[in-house]
Parts: C-alpha cells; structure tokens; sequence
C-alpha cells in the first residue's frame, strides 16, 4: 500500500518537475515563437505564406530589431529592383538554402543575450547564434551568427 501511495505521489509531482525543467528562458522563448511562426519554411514544400524574409514590417517587428528589419528590406528591395539575388542567398532563419526536414532544439548562449539554436538534418548538424535586445516590446532578435560560415547576416547584409 505505502508503495502505491509513493507512485503515486510520484507520478502526480512529474508534471511540475517537467514543467520547471522546460520553463525556457525569455530570451530563448522569443527564438522559439520566431520558429514557431516560420517553422512552414522547412515543412511545407510551397507554402501559401511569405516566407520570413518577405514578410511585412509589422510582422517581422515582432521577432527582430529596427535595425535588422532595415536590412533585410534593403536586400528585399534590391532584389526586387534587379530582378536578381542580392546579398542574401539562403533563409537566415535556417542557415541555408533547402531547410526541408529541419530538426531545431534551443539552449541559451554564453551570455544572457545569446540563445543557440542547434539545427538538424539527417545526420548533418549546425547551430546559429542569435544575438537579442531588450526592446520596451520584449526580446527582439539583432543578429544571427552562422558558426560554420564564421559570418554573421549584418554582415551578410552590408551592415558595418
């Protein structure tokens, strides 16, 4: 009988422990609603949805910086004009061109505005650093650090 009622009070104390363990922290939970809302990208072979570099300003502004939106519009716009790719040949949320079948697990960075994402296809592996700031609307991402490119997309983009 004691044995069941320590089961059981086992089994009923698992979900709060889970649930502590998997409390992400801010800046990684805004990495993760970023992929939440792209996450078609690397699931959906011609998805209806603009993808996350040709998304509006409004809702780009929810996930990144002033700054970082003025790039990518900049590229977008370049783009456009020449009819012709411009400084930006992959998807910067999944560091390349094709992210179909993309795995992505989140853990914070070295410092309290880093988190990295770990991405998986297959057996191939890679992670992006993503650099965050506290805006008065919450964590907004500022940079994405491509690791095995030794690059960053403010780079990419032309930013100094």
């Amino acid at each position: 009988m004691l044995s069941k009622f320590r089961l059981s009070l086992l089994a009923a104390a698992l979900p709060f422990a889970a649930n502590a363990a998997a409390t992400p922290t801010p800046q990684v939970a805004a990495v993760s609603r970023l992929y939440e809302a792209f996450a078609y990208e690397a699931v959906v072979n011609y998805p209806l949805a603009p993808g996350f570099i040709d998304e509006s300003k409004e809702v780009l502004l929810r996930y990144i910086t002033p700054e970082l939106y003025e790039l990518i519009h900049r590229d977008r716009l370049c783009t456009m004009t020449k009819h012709e790719i411009c400084r930006l040949d992959f998807l910067p949320l999944w560091g390349n061109q094709d992210p179909m079948g993309t795995e992505v697990a989140f853990e914070p960075g070295a410092s309290a505005n880093t988190v990295i994402a770990h991405m998986r296809i297959g057996d191939a592996s890679h992670q992006l650093t993503y650099t965050l700031v506290q805006t008065n609307a919450g964590w907004r991402v500022d940079n994405i650090a491509y690791d095995e490119w030794h690059t960053n997309l403010k780079k990419i983009l032309g930013s100094k």
